[in-house]
C-alpha cells in the first residue's frame, strides 16, 4: 500500500484517484477548485471508442490556407498567440502525416476501448445511469460532397473496427425528427455514451472517491521536493505533506506547473466555449450531435440545448470573445427552434494539447515516483478512466493490457519526430 497524491481533480484526476484507492492505496486529491469544475465541466459529454482522428492530420494541411485566411466557426485564432507559439505550431504541423495519424488512431482505439469499459463500471458503481443515454454520438453532413471528404476518417474507423452506421436523409429525419434542416448523411456510433451533465458525472465519481475513504485537499501545490525517497509537498496555504508517489493531472496548467521541476512540456491549449439555450418546443434528442460543416456540437435535455464551439487558439488568460459561439448559435437556430439564452455569458475553458496530439501517461523522465496523466486534448472524458488504469498498473509494476509507448512522457526526450 502506497500513500499517493493526485494533483488535479478534473475527470482524469478523479478517475485516477478512484482506480488507485480501489486497489488498496491511500489516495489524496488536491485542487484549489471544486472537483470537475474546470476543463472537465466544458466538454461535449461524449464517451466513445471512435474519437480516433487527431487534429494534426493530413486533412489539416490541405485546409490550412482556408483556416488561416478565412474566419470559420470551427476555428479562430489570435495572430499574436500564433506568432509567439510559432515553433510549437510548426512542430504540431509536422506531425500531420498519414503514418502518425494511423499510429495515433490505433493507440487511441485501444485506450478509448479500455476507458469505455471502465466508465461503464464506474457508472454502475456511482449510480449514474440516469445521467447517460445511448447511443451517444452522431456526426451529421449536410451534403454528399462533405461526407465524401471524410472518407479517410471512415477508412481509419474501419481499420480499427469501430462500430458505426451510416444514415441517409430519411433515417436521420426518423432518428432526429426535430431538425428543421435536411442532412445528406450521418454517422451514428454504436459504442458511445452521451452524458447529460459532465459536471454531475464528475461529482458522482468524486462522491464515490470520498465514500471509498479518499481524501480531498482544497488547496494549491506551491512546491514539490523529492527528499529521501518521498515527495515533500508545500501548499499555497502553507501546509506541508509527504507522499510516496505523485500523479500530475493538471490539464492545461501542466506545462507551467512542471516547469519548476525542470520539465519543458511541449503543450499548448485550445480554448472552447459553450452556451445554454431554451427551445420554443420540447425536444428530446438522444445523441450528442456534431454538425460537421457548421463546426459545432450540441445536445438537448428537455427544452434546453447546450451548444459547444470549435477551437480558439489564444492566450490562456485572454478575455473571452463570444463571436465564435454566437455564430455557432446563429447557425443552430436555423436547425432547431432556439428561444432564449439561459446563461448570461458563455462558459470558457482550455483543453491541453501535446504537440503530437497524444496525452502523456506514464513515468516522468527526471524523477522517481512521479507520474504524468494529462494532455488529453478535447477527449479527456473518453480517455480518463482508461488512463487511470494505465497509471495504476505502472505504479504497481503490472503487465500492460495495451501498448502505452505512444503515450510515454519520455517520447520527446530523444526523438522529437516519429
Amino acid at each position: 500500500m502506497k500513500d499517493i497524491l493526485v494533483i488535479g481533480s478534473g475527470i482524469v484526476g478523479i478517475c485516477t484517484g478512484i482506480e488507485l484507492i480501489e486497489r488498496g492505496h491511500l489516495v489524496t486529491l488536491i485542487d484549489p477548485n471544486d472537483p470537475g469544475s474546470q476543463t472537465s465541466y466544458g466538454n461535449a459529454g461524449v464517451i466513445t471508442d471512435s474519437s480516433l482522428i487527431i487534429i494534426n492530420n493530413p486533412q489539416l494541411l490541405k485546409s490550412l490556407f482556408s483556416l488561416v485566411f478565412k474566419k470559420k466557426t470551427a476555428f479562430r485564432y489570435s495572430k499574436l498567440f500564433v506568432i509567439l507559439r510559432f515553433f510549437w505550431i510548426i512542430r504540431f504541423l509536422l506531425f500531420s502525416n498519414q503514418k502518425h495519424m494511423e499510429k495515433a488512431a490505433k493507440a487511441y482505439k485501444d485506450l478509448q476501448t479500455l476507458s469505455l469499459n471502465s466508465h461503464k463500471e464506474l457508472i454502475k458503481k456511482t449510480h449514474s445511469k440516469s445521467n447517460v443515454l445511448k447511443p451517444g454520438w452522431l456526426k451529421l453532413f449536410k451534403t454528399e460532397e462533405s461526407f465524401k471528404k471524410h472518407s479517410s476518417e471512415i477508412e481509419i474507423l474501419n481499420k480499427n473496427n469501430v462500430e458505426y452506421t451510416v444514415l441517409n436523409t430519411f433515417e436521420i429525419a426518423e432518428l432526429v425528427p426535430e431538425l428543421n434542416v435536411k442532412f445528406s448523411k450521418g454517422i451514428l456510433f454504436k459504442n458511445s455514451i452521451r452524458v447529460n451533465s459532465p459536471l454531475e458525472l464528475s461529482k458522482k465519481y468524486f462522491e464515490y472517491f470520498i465514500k471509498k475513504k479518499g481524501t480531498f485537499i482544497n488547496d494549491k501545490c506551491h512546491n514539490l521536493k523529492y527528499i529521501s525517497s518521498q515527495w515533500n509537498v508545500l501548499t499555497e496555504k502553507n501546509k506541508e505533506y509527504k507522499f510516496d508517489e505523485i500523479v500530475v493531472s493538471t490539464g492545461p496548467w501542466s506545462k507551467s506547473f512542471l516547469s519548476n521541476l525542470g520539465y519543458n512540456i511541449p503543450l499548448a491549449w485550445e480554448r472552447g466555449y459553450h452556451h445554454h439555450f431554451s427551445t420554443k418546443n420540447k425536444i428530446s434528442i438522444i445523441p450528442v450531435i456534431h454538425d460537421v460543416e457548421g463546426g459545432f456540437v450540441y445536445s438537448s435535455i428537455g427544452n434546453e440545448i447546450r451548444i459547444t464551439s470549435g477551437v480558439e487558439l489564444n492566450f490562456f488568460e485572454a478575455s473571452p470573445n463570444e463571436n465564435q459561439i454566437d455564430e455557432a448559435a446563429k447557425k443552430l437556430s436555423k436547425i432547431l427552434p432556439l428561444d432564449k439564452k439561459l446563461t448570461p455569458k458563455a462558459w470558457l475553458g482550455s483543453r491541453p494539447t501535446i504537440v503530437d496530439s497524444m496525452p502523456m501517461i506514464g513515468m516522468a523522465s527526471k524523477h522517481k515516483q512521479l507520474w504524468f496523466n494529462f494532455g488529453h486534448n478535447h477527449i479527456g472524458l473518453s480517455t480518463s478512466a482508461g488512463s487511470a488504469k494505465i497509471i495504476a498498473d505502472l505504479i504497481e509494476k503490472k503487465k500492460m493490457t495495451i501498448n502505452i509507448l505512444p503515450f510515454c512522457p519520455s517520447r520527446f526526450d530523444f526523438k522529437i519526430f516519429k
